[in-house]
């Protein structure tokens, strides 16, 4: 494709687009089509297909001359046929490419979608983008818990009545490459398995620690709803409501999922052509997440959320499980609410050459005054705005400029604002190695664009103006920005095969999982624990330990600490809650403990409906030793999954609202104890003999009770 081409097409489709966006109806935009030189020799050639075209309803006929006027006729369509079989491939396709047209037309429909892509990827690929100047910004630092700190974990909390909680689970995670061993299907990321569960039920599990935290300081159940941006992507919204119905929602009425479909684009080859999987059969892709504020907006999802009495939203990414550690979440949106913010960033330090954008200031200047936007900028756009990816400081591994982790915070009545004016933010070309089988049949592999956008870019419609800049000017903003330790913030799962780093991978995923585990333990609980070990012993070796929690136990730290109290564990041990009221002080832990309640916090009515309760599962371990072989030291594990080999293991299980009991006992060898619903059972030793005492419980005994201080820190008192 020579230069010269290129700049002419460039123009004729610049000059095209311009035109069809002023257009208000497809007649009008039919006929502006009907004057472009491309489309106006088309209409003089006497072929079947535009003969058969006269016979098109007008969203039709507009879709099949923008396609011509975008050079793609003679390859999507044969010349020579116009049997029955053509007439019904070509109505599907034209059906297929109906959502283009309609979600794309504020940047001109179908052929405002393949001009963008175009220029960007032979236009514009290598051109600098004079953005202004770039600031790194000042942000609010929530790293270690003070007293602004724990004000805005407070207002996190109380405020759960009024945000709700949006998923883009809709991606096609080509890296990922899940797929199900027995059908051989590809999967999508949302179930993918990771410490026992989905990743998709990962995220409710924290939403739901977060519920239950709201019930036991105020006795009110809260129900956060949930809204999952899916896409036709390998059966991805399939995959994820059959996954919502197999969970049976959850415990959570379905009333409050609410599903909205990604569209999904065309793809273009790097001779601009549109990619064929078959006769007329295009190669369609997700449009990347930045379609999410318009598709919401376009399918109800704000109204809904409104008549709800919602007025903000947090968004989460399926692929970083370790979001919802400690208080990150609760404090980020706490501020969110506290300072009536229409957007938020929870951003942390970034990996110098990692696959992440940055969060940034961005100044421009003008003769009177500047303008200015915190906004993101993607990895692959950073030589086109001349960002050079260096340490901040000589000699460490981050950046100048803090991570974009994609967790967000919105308010919902800005976005749809927002909306009307950036309906398609972040727009970017998305260039990836991609096979699939051609028209003939033929297996092809090669570079393959689409175009894409970013849904952290609605930021760029929120810019306020100033005489001057200031250090801490973006705190005056629409927008916010919060700082956090990166090891409690984002460990993203995008590839299975680690090669060189584990960044990126569930193995890397798990070991940041085990370091916060190694901080929460050492730092918090006074555990003596086993040295975490350096990332190439992890490789070879495994883990020292193994510490796994369902997240109700806190979710803050500084719960977890007053549920666990010293103690110490030996090389290997691994201790498993499944279960949130518990009160371990001093276990003495050389092996696996697994201690698992069905009713962890609530219970389920006949409807299928989880409510939250005192009626839960509870267990106190007083100067306990548990001493068995634990995990095999020799098996082949995949930690990161659950799938472990272990010799022995003591498991605590615990039915309905029933209790367990031990004080200064000794626990070895494989042990499965069951406790039934509404009793109590205490282990106790007699003459050097361990014996089980059980007895029926009139009321729940080790209750904790949350009470809120004054410096709004969390206070549990015991109520035995």
């Amino acid at each position: 494709m020579s230069e010269f081409f290129i700049v002419k097409e460039n123009e004729r489709l610049s000059h095209l687009v311009e035109g069809l966006k002023k257009c208000g109806s497809d007649q009008e935009k039919i006929e502006w089509l009907d004057r472009d030189p491309r489309v106006s020799d088309w209409l003089k050639k006497n072929s079947w297909l535009r003969l058969f075209s006269q016979s098109l309803s007008l969203g039709h006929a507009l879709i099949l001359k923008s396609l011509v006027a975008i050079g793609q006729e003679d390859h999507l369509f044969p010349s020579s046929e116009g049997t029955y079989d053509f007439s019904e491939k070509l109505f599907a396709l034209l059906e297929e490419l109906f959502s283009v047209e309609v979600f794309y037309k504020e940047i001109g429909g179908i052929v405002g979608y393949h001009w963008i892509l175009f220029s960007f990827l032979f236009q514009e690929k290598h051109l600098a983008q004079d953005r202004g100047y770039y600031h790194r910004p000042s942000g609010i630092d929530i790293s270690s818990e003070n007293p602004n700190v724990r004000e805005s974990i407070y207002e996190g909390i109380i405020s759960l009545p009024l945000l709700s909680e949006i998923y883009p689970v809709g991606g096609a995670a080509d890296r990922l490459k899940w797929i199900d061993p027995e059908t051989q299907e590809p999967l999508p990321a949302s179930k993918l398995i990771f410490c026992g569960y989905s990743l998709l039920e990962g995220l409710i599990r924290d939403l739901q620690a977060r519920e239950y935290l709201y019930f036991k300081l105020f006795g009110r159940q809260v129900r956060v709803p949930v809204a999952m941006m899916t896409s036709s992507e390998k059966e991805n919204h399939r995959h994820v409501v059959s996954l919502c119905e197999e969970k049976k929602w959850f415990g959570r009425s379905k009333d409050f999922f609410r599903f909205f479909c990604q569209p999904v684009v065309p793809t273009m080859n790097k001779l601009g052509k549109w990619c064929l999987r078959g006769s007329m059969k295009l190669v369609m892709k997700p449009g990347g997440h930045g379609v999410l504020w318009k598709a919401a907006k376009q399918e109800g999802i704000f109204d809904w959320l409104e008549s709800l009495g919602i007025k903000k939203t947090l968004i989460r990414q399926i692929n970083n499980p370790i979001a919802g550690t400690d208080y990150g979440l609760l404090a980020f949106c706490g501020i969110g609410f506290r300072m009536d913010k229409a957007f938020g960033f929870a951003s942390c330090p970034r990996q110098v050459q990692s696959a992440e954008g940055i969060n940034i200031l961005i100044e421009k200047k003008f003769p009177t005054h500047s303008t200015f936007c915190l906004t993101n900028i993607e990895y692959c756009d950073f030589s086109k705005c001349s960002i050079e990816d260096v340490p901040r400081e000589s000699g460490t591994l981050f950046s100048q400029f803090p991570s974009n982790t994609n967790i967000l915070f919105a308010d919902i009545a800005s976005i749809k604002e927002a909306v009307k004016h950036w309906p398609i933010p972040g727009m970017l070309v998305n260039l990836k190695m991609l096979s699939y089988t051609d028209e003939e049949g033929h297996l092809q592999t090669e570079e393959v664009a689409r175009l894409e956008s970013t849904m952290q870019n609605i930021a760029d419609y929120f810019v306020a103006s100033s005489e001057s800049f200031s250090s801490n000017h973006d705190m005056s903003l629409q927008t916010y920005l919060t700082y956090n330790h990166r090891h409690k913030t984002i460990s993203t799962i995008k590839k299975l095969c680690p090669q060189g780093s584990l960044l990126e991978t569930p193995e890397g995923c798990f070991y940041d999982l085990l370091q916060n585990a190694h901080d929460l333990l050492t730092n918090y609980c006074h555990v003596f624990l086993p040295d975490l070990p350096d990332v190439e012993s992890y490789i070879q070796k495994g883990p020292s330990f193994l510490f796994l929690y369902h997240p109700a136990l806190g979710p803050l730290y500084s719960i977890i600490s007053q549920k666990i109290r010293g103690g110490k564990w030996g090389l290997r041990s691994e201790l498993k809650l499944e279960i949130a009221e518990v009160n371990i002080c001093h276990l003495n832990l050389s092996g696996s403990l697994h201690i698992i309640a069905d009713q962890i916090i609530g219970q389920i009515d006949d409807h299928g409906t989880l409510h939250y309760s005192e009626k839960v599962g509870r267990c106190c371990l007083i100067h306990v030793t548990i001493e068995n072989l634990g995990i095999n030291p020799q098996g082949d594990h995949v930690y990161w999954k659950g799938d472990i080999h272990r010799d022995e293991l003591c498991e605590i299980i615990i039915h309905g609202n029933g209790e367990f009991y031990a004080e200064n006992v000794h626990l070895s060898g494989s042990m499965k104890i069951e406790v039934n619903d509404g009793m109590r059972l205490i282990a106790l030793e007699e003459c050097g003999t361990l014996k089980f005492k059980q007895e029926p419980l009139d009321s729940p005994t080790n209750v904790w009770t949350y009470h809120l201080c004054d410096d709004k820190s969390i206070q549990l008192l015991s109520n035995p």
